[in-house]
């Protein structure tokens, strides 16, 4: 008769101990480890050559430990998986670390090559493999022969398990198949919980936002860098921008196609035909450009924008509410080009740039509509990935988009650190009087971007309730917007002596964030949020009466009102819509009259025009686009 004595079962415990801890622990540890250390690295690489001024080994550093935990937890649920399907903590092993460090390669070459890091939706880009390798200058055989060495490696861990396995006996095999599936079924709603991450209430955000990290919406490297690999792979992933309207279907948008047609048929009915086929089309997003005459508690010694004042007492013109103060430029742009309002969207999508339209091949905005008649073009003086533009802007519909570096006119003011608006509108010039055919142009400037101090040797004098550094900074703020002002006459002045017809649509996306703190308490919300806009044309605007304050979403209609331009049944929807409820915010609906109203307080055709509006927000950006061709089809 035998017997074990504890002494003899330790040693029999501690391996299996071990190997669990390998597995479960060490493992997803390793590749979360991997992973960051290449992002650094590749940040590392982008940050030299652009004027981020926090490095990424301070950002490495400042990383809570909780982060580390939540991007191995986020790992976890693969290398169950994987351990599921090949019984083999070996195979596990490798295959593991092997996946890791080709995720961590592709993203140091997409770094180094596009100053971007990967995204959850390059996975499209292997279909492309060789095409892969050699922009990365990877040899196609050094490929291959990782392939093998992997494979080989596999097959010794195939080998030696199945002559281990011979040894045993059959008792235990059904503990391996119950701890098997176990991991399946864990590794697959861990994988589940991943996809979602970007939807409502997902734990594994939640978690994440209770660390807290801070999501950097407007540059996925900054998102990258400062949240670490794993976060921010998860902030790309795909999720449902917008919850389903009730109703939705085929048959329910048929009508709503139905309805518009015969609202748009009716207004255009005493519009111009074809008003802007043989017209260029100037959409100006002026960075950081406001009117700061309009705030309590700021004295000005001289009109920082008197140029822009005068147009807008002779041309449809009106105040705009952003989306905030400091910040939301690709979100405002976002809005206007495309008609749709972000409260529609789930809470989590602040901004559908980097969030939303990547994950669609075309999505619909002026470009789109245009195209048959325009060359659709994009022009923003500053980094191609700012907001993934380089990719947004060909899924909008912009046959070409420029950037900084494609620039023929760079010029900078004094010490200014962004291309200047001169500069800008001489490349916007340059590009419509080489195009034999009309243009849509979405220019979105730099030059008034933060920081503001030490940019001009002549700030403008400011005074109010706060301190000669905050002085400084409006001073040199507002110098700049007086530089913009010119830069526009200028470029207004050169589009009327051109001999082809332009309109332009022009507006500030914020106002700055280097308000002083007594500013702000002087001033309500709405006050702060308030930027200009105007419509101008070389070849005059109809007498048309806009709300006083309106949301980005709706600004197009203002356009082709100016004009007397024919309307889609779309844009017939907006500019009805307009008329009841002209601004559309998260926590802020405006009635026709530009006033707070809540949604119960609208009139019932204010709300059967909101809810026909998600609609068709729903069904043109994330649903079937069952009414896509039909409601966007200018007559």
């Amino acid at each position: 008769m035998t017997s074990t004595s504890p002494r003899h079962a330790l040693p029999r415990t501690a391996p299996r101990i071990l190997r669990y801890v390998l597995r479960f622990v060490v493992l997803p540890l390793a590749v979360t480890v991997l992973l960051a250390v290449a992002v650094a690295r590749g940040v590392e690489l982008v940050h030299a050559q652009t004027s981020y001024p926090v490095t990424p080994q301070e950002r490495w550093e400042a990383l809570p430990p909780q982060v580390h935990v939540l991007g191995a937890l986020t790992v976890w649920p693969f290398v169950a998986l994987l351990l599921a399907v090949t019984g083999s903590m070996w195979a596990t092993a490798i295959l593991t670390l092997a996946a890791g460090a080709l995720i961590a390669v592709a993203d140091y070459q997409k770094m180094v090559h596009r100053s971007e890091p990967l995204f959850p939706s390059d996975i499209e880009y292997l279909r492309s493999a060789r095409m892969l390798l050699e922009s990365a200058g990877i040899s196609p055989a050094l490929a291959v022969g990782a392939v093998v060495v992997v494979l080989l490696g596999l097959a010794a861990v195939a080998v030696l398990a199945w002559r281990r396995r011979g040894r045993r006996g059959n008792e235990a095999r059904w503990f391996r198949w119950g701890s098997r599936l176990a991991l399946g079924a864990a590794g697959i709603a861990g994988v589940v919980v991943i996809s979602g991450f970007n939807s409502p209430d997902n734990p594994l955000r939640q978690a994440y936002e209770d660390v807290p990290v801070t999501w950097a919406p407007w540059n996925q490297v900054q998102n990258y860098a400062q949240n670490g690999f794993v976060a921010g792979a998860l902030y790309n992933v795909p999720g449902p921008a917008m919850e389903r309207p009730e109703g939705y279907g085929e048959e329910r948008m048929e009508e709503l196609v139905a309805t518009y047609e015969q609202v748009a048929a009716e207004l255009n009915a005493t519009r111009e035909d074809g008003a802007l086929e043989d017209t260029n089309v100037l959409i100006v997003l002026s960075e950081t450009f406001s009117d700061p005459t309009w705030l309590e508690g700021v004295e000005v010694a001289e009109d920082p924008i008197p140029f822009t004042r005068s147009l807008m007492e002779e041309n449809p013109s009106g105040r705009m509410l952003a989306r905030g103060v400091g910040g939301g430029t690709a979100t405002v742009e976002f809005e206007v080009l495309t008609g749709m309002a972000v409260t529609n969207f789930q809470p989590q999508v602040s901004s559908p740039f980097p969030q939303v339209v990547p994950h669609h091949p075309q999505f619909p905005s002026i470009a789109s509509s245009l195209s048959e008649t325009h060359g659709a073009l994009a022009i923003h003086p500053y980094a191609a990935g700012f907001y993934r533009r380089d990719i947004v802007y060909p899924r909008l519909g912009f046959d070409r988009a420029t950037f900084r570096e494609d620039m023929a006119h760079r010029e900078t003011i004094e010490s200014g650190p962004y291309i200047s608006d001169a500069a800008t509108y001489r490349e916007v010039l340059d590009e419509l009087r080489a195009s034999s055919d009309p243009l849509v142009v979405n220019v979105v400037t730099m030059q008034n971007h933060t920081p503001h101090v030490g940019s001009y040797p002549d700030p403008i004098d400011v005074s109010g309730p706060f301190g000669e550094e905050d002085a400084e900074k409006l001073g040199h703020y507002l110098r700049g917007l007086r530089h913009s002002d010119e830069a526009l006459a200028d470029l207004l002045a050169e589009l009327e002596s051109l001999e082809e017809r332009t309109v332009v649509l022009f507006y500030g996306d914020h106002l700055s964030a280097t308000l002083p703190e007594s500013v702000r308490t002087a001033n309500e919300e709405q006050r702060l949020r308030e930027t200009p806009w105007f419509v101008w044309s070389s070849f005059g605007t109809a007498d048309v009466q806009a709300p006083p304050l309106l949301t980005p979403n709706l600004l197009l209609t203002q356009l082709l009102a100016a004009v007397d331009a024919p309307l889609s049944p779309y844009a017939a929807l907006l500019t009805e819509l307009s008329q009841e409820v002209a601004g559309h915010q998260r926590g802020a609906l405006l009635d026709g009259q530009g006033r707070p109203v809540s949604e119960e307080d609208l009139s019932p055709r204010a709300r059967e025009l909101l809810a026909d509006y998600r609609l068709a927000q729903y069904d043109l950006s994330v649903g079937e686009r069952y009414a896509e061709e039909a409601l966007l089809a200018m007559p």
